[in-house]
């Protein structure tokens, strides 16, 4: 009898269990095995989700009943229906048949299709198909954004010491070497996420519509290891620790660098604030700067004005870039095609190359790939030869995902950028203590060479229109960020967000 119980038991636990965890899968090409990246994933005929560039989602435990229909879709595929209950039996694997037809065959109005013809529609179009209504409105958004620095040399030496005999600088010059090898060892990372709903409407000033927003955080986690900087300011924060060890806490130094001048720059131990004071600077910041953040994303994602999108909006398309048919791919709306146009440039100031998706009812771009050209760079200096210095934006790489409203335009539901950058610096540093007479100097010489990459995904989970008096109602508090040292899957296994990348999942402090 109580071993019947405690079977029973066991097999209830069980059972708990797997309905209490996030059921992860995977989409793949079912000819070439190849990952589907951003396929869309509609749960029940509600919560969305997508895959993420590795072609992984997740379903949170409240929709890992058997019965739970899943709607899988993606450009140029045949949609998939199946339950989570066929989703195990096929070992959590999705298959998507490609459903793009041969372009030799395709004909409107009995005129054979012509790229540069659509993209001139396309940006005729563009204002009528991307502008808001300024309707108030709620959106629930994830948020996502990674931060990875890859050190290739980092070099910091003490070169003298006012009072140091050369065996203390051998000491010091050791544990500076550490400091370096750390840095290169274990590359500094952090990863951000937020959960936040996002209103906006619209206000008349000076007899002008403006837009307004309101951005409320329901959930932000940071993934960070406070050994490892991933920000110049935290960087510089690690190794004025470092450097400051060395020099006298009771006095004050000005900062030399390199042949041209002196900084007016003076510091002591009191120029770094102590971690209390910087929490309590920072937490003072978090709501507004979320916010601020979300803003200015949403305008370096906006294909209406943004002049990194002329492969879209310029006035002098079929001049800058080069289109080309690549056929028509499957669409949701069974009476819309949609148009696969491939670009790249055709004039040296032009800088990208990539895919468009352009749906054929109303000539709206709904999906977007695009990469900065190999040896294209969007910004930079270089002064590494006078000042030691260079700087290069050289990696840009970004998806963008439309949804049309039932009222006609469009709003970005999924965007995905990546942008990376080199940076040099090879700069000797003194510190000279500020007295009269004899003053104290330290000198180091500091190289370091680095690439700086950063990924940003935004994803609209819901939106739902609201009244004027909602968005009135709604409210703006701060909020702290949970922060966890390593990742843990448990962290938003109530909510439907984004699969993390392996990178994110195998982020751990070190000791």
């Amino acid at each position: 009898m109580l071993k019947n119980l405690f079977t029973c038991l066991t097999i209830l636990l069980g059972i708990q269990i797997a309905l209490s965890q996030n059921i992860t899968a995977k989409i793949i090409d079912s000819e070439t095995g190849e990952s589907l990246s951003y396929a869309n994933i509609q749960i029940d005929g509600e919560d969305s989700v997508v895959s993420n560039s590795e072609g992984y989602f997740s379903i949170p435990p409240k929709n890992n009943d058997e019965k739970t229909i899943l709607t899988v879709s993606f450009l140029g595929y045949y949609t998939e229906n199946l339950t989570v209950g066929e989703l195990k039996n096929i070992n959590f694997l999705i298959k998507m048949r490609p459903g793009t037809f041969e372009l030799e065959t395709v004909y409107i109005s009995n005129t054979e299709i012509d790229a540069d013809s659509i993209m001139a529609s396309v940006r005729k179009n563009l204002k009528a198909n991307y502008t808001d209504s300024g309707k108030p409105t709620k959106n629930t958004v994830f948020f996502r954004e990674s931060t990875v620095i890859r050190p290739k040399q980092v070099k910091l030496e003490m070169t003298q010491a006012t009072g140091y005999s050369k065996q203390q600088i051998k000491d010091a010059n050791k544990e500076l070497d550490e400091f370096a090898s750390q840095m290169i060892n274990y590359p500094p990372k952090q990863f951000t996420d937020r959960l936040y709903n996002y209103y906006t409407s619209t206000k008349i000033h000076k007899e002008k519509p403006v837009p307004v927003q309101k951005l409320e955080v329901v959930k932000a986690v940071k993934f960070k290891d406070a050994n490892r900087s991933v920000t110049l300011d935290d960087m510089e924060k690690l190794g004025a620790q470092v450097l400051f060890k060395h020099l006298d806490a009771t006095k004050h130094y000005r900062i030399k660098s390199g042949l041209i001048g002196v900084r007016d720059t003076i510091v002591s131990h009191n120029s770094f604030v102590s971690d209390s004071e910087y929490e309590a600077e920072m937490k003072k910041s978090n709501q507004k700067a979320a916010r601020s953040y979300n803003w200015t994303f949403l305008y370096r994602t906006n294909i209406l004005i943004n002049g990194r999108f002329d492969f879209i909006n310029s006035s002098e398309l079929s001049e800058l870039y080069e289109y080309s048919y690549a056929g028509v791919a499957e669409s949701d709306d069974k009476n819309n095609r949609i148009f696969i146009i491939k670009f790249r440039p055709n004039k040296r100031r032009a800088k990208y190359t990539g895919t468009l998706y352009v749906s054929e009812k109303d000539y709206a771009i709904v999906r977007a790939d695009y990469t900065l050209v190999e040896g294209k760079k969007l910004s930079g200096i270089n002064l590494k030869l006078i000042l030691g210095i260079k700087q290069l934006e050289n990696f840009d790489k970004g998806t963008l995902v439309y949804k049309k409203r039932e009222s006609g335009e469009y709003y970005l539901q999924y965007a995905s950028q990546e942008n990376g950058q080199y940076i040099y610096v090879n700069r000797p540093l003194k510190f000279i203590e500020i007295t009269e007479g004899d003053k104290d100097k330290v000198g180091f010489e500091f190289k370091a060479e680095m690439d700086e990459f950063e990924k940003e995904e935004y994803f609209v989970m819901s939106e739902s229109a609201i009244t004027e008096g909602d968005f009135e109602a709604a409210q703006e508090p701060e909020f702290d960020y949970m922060q966890l040292g390593s990742y843990d899957p448990s962290v938003w296994k109530e909510y439907t967000t984004i699969e993390p990348l392996k990178e994110m999942k195998q982020f751990k402090s070190v000791e």
